[in-house]
């Protein structure tokens, strides 16, 4: 096999994973690849033809809109990510080589794996004479955590090491001309550079990097996968893509019959061959010809069929909804039960939830690796998983102040749970919200229970507590 070919458990999936990024893009992508996804009207129609009756027919977004929508409950408020190291304070602004956030490096991670299943993460350990991370920091030189989406992995082997089963192998495609191949070999990673030199495939002298002075003994390179499987499984976008791809097929059924009730057919007879080789119809035209048998007439095709289709495109919309998470649901005029809905939206939810989740452990992993390559500093880092929110009332926000002015809980998570809950504007931080404080000055004294208390910004823990 060529260095720069997938494997053929990963190979066979490039169509899927193509037809899914097509039909993510929307309108354009669509389109451009023609009879791939909208035949043709009929077996003789023209190039020409063609183009125009594609034009005509509609593509209706359904699957941008449902991976837009999982993507915005998923940030519907920002990821937590926690850390008392060099991450919090130097890295977490720009993580990726080209200057994206771990924000902006999640979204994407989102994005690919919503739509492919498959994403993978490589932490790069640049080369460098520093004998400790502190003093490689000082001379500019970090892990950075570089993205390869599902067509950009070539190869994934897992094997045991140890007590543990973990990757021992890995072919990333870094660009038509750049293959890194990753390898553990008695217990130590290397890293071989593949570069095309004309039409052969050079490799360059392996790299062993290192940390603090030792080689690892790991491959930093994290798979986003169902299940953790190396090899790709369905993503929970493709079967909104294929319905989304019904749906495109049979608008096009249904603008071709437009097309042809639109225009009637005109019906000649008794004409005889070459007595009118063309004949232009416009109004108040007369045509004269000897023949008395001879008969013009027009037919308009009735398009009975017409309300069938019709019919079949909402049924299909309907299932479009059901498995994009009811975003794409049209209201009905019968509401089901608020048990039902609240029963139904709960499960849909927790499969989201479950994929953010599985999302975070893994950016999470990554992160450690940057931790361990530099201070070795706890890290964790989560992706919302509240899409249900309500507001708390006046006797919960009451409770909860209690706990906060019995040493239950820290002001910044007072003050994050009132925002989770809706009682802040879900974009304000916590910076913002104690500089409002100072500004207002000392406060009226606040009753809550039988206890009065004077709310300060800058109050000690054993005294009384901000609120609000």
């Amino acid at each position: 096999m060529e260095i720069n070919k997938p494997h053929s458990d990963i190979a066979c999936e490039h169509e899927r994973w193509d037809i899914n990024a097509d039909v993510v893009g929307g309108h354009y992508p669509v389109k451009a690849r023609g009879t791939k996804y909208l035949p043709k009207a009929y077996i003789e129609q023209t190039d020409p033809e063609y183009k125009s009756f594609k034009d005509h027919v509609s593509f209706y977004p359904a699957a941008n809109r449902t991976l837009t929508g999982l993507l915005g409950l998923m940030f519907r408020r920002n990821p937590v990510l926690e850390n008392t190291g060099v991450i919090e304070s130097s890295l977490k602004g720009i993580i990726t080589r080209d200057g994206k956030s771990v924000n902006d490096l999640a979204k994407e991670v989102c994005r690919g794996y919503l739509t492919a299943a498959y994403h993978g993460l490589l932490v790069d350990h640049p080369s460098g004479t520093a004998s400790s991370a502190g003093e490689a920091l000082a001379e500019g030189i970090r892990p950075y955590v570089l993205q390869y989406p599902a067509h950009s992995i070539l190869e994934v082997r897992q094997g045991v090491v140890g007590v543990r089963r973990a990757v021992i192998y890995v072919r990333l495609l870094d660009d038509e001309e750049t293959v890194r191949e990753l390898q553990l070999v008695g217990g130590v990673y290397s890293v071989t550079i593949h570069r095309k030199v004309g039409s052969t495939w050079v490799p360059e002298p392996a790299i062993v990097p290192r940390r603090s002075g030792q080689p690892l003994r790991e491959i930093p390179f994290v798979l986003l996968s169902e299940d953790d499987n190396i090899k790709p499984q369905p993503s929970i976008m493709d079967h909104v893509v294929q319905l989304n791809l019904d749906h495109y097929r049979m608008q096009g059924l249904l603008t071709s019959c437009h097309m042809f009730i639109s225009t009637p057919m005109l019906f000649a007879k008794g004409l005889q061959k070459g007595e009118i080789d063309k004949v232009t119809i416009s109004p108040g035209a007369i045509l004269a010809v000897e023949d008395w048998e001879a008969d013009m007439k027009w037919i308009a095709p009735s398009g009975d069929g017409i309300p069938s289709l019709e019919r079949q495109l909402d049924r299909t919309e309907d299932k479009l909804a059901v498995v994009a998470s009811r975003i794409l649901a049209r209201v009905k005029p019968a509401p089901e039960a608020a048990e039902t809905e609240a029963l139904r939206q709960g499960a849909e939810n927790s499969v989201l939830a479950s994929i953010a989740n599985h999302v975070s452990a893994k950016i999470t992993q990554a992160l450690k690796l940057v931790a361990l390559w530099t201070d070795g500093s706890a890290v964790s880092y989560q992706l919302n998983t509240d899409y249900l929110p309500t507001k708390m009332d006046a006797s919960e926000i009451s409770a909860l102040f209690t706990v906060y002015q019995g040493g239950g809980m820290s002001f910044e998570s007072f003050f994050y749970t009132l925002r989770d809950r809706g009682v802040h504007n879900e974009t304000l931080t916590l910076d913002e919200e104690q500089s409002r404080l100072k500004a207002d000055g000392p406060r009226p004294i606040a009753t809550v229970g039988a206890e009065s208390v004077a709310p300060s910004a800058t109050t000690p823990e054993n005294e009384a507590r901000p609120l609000g």
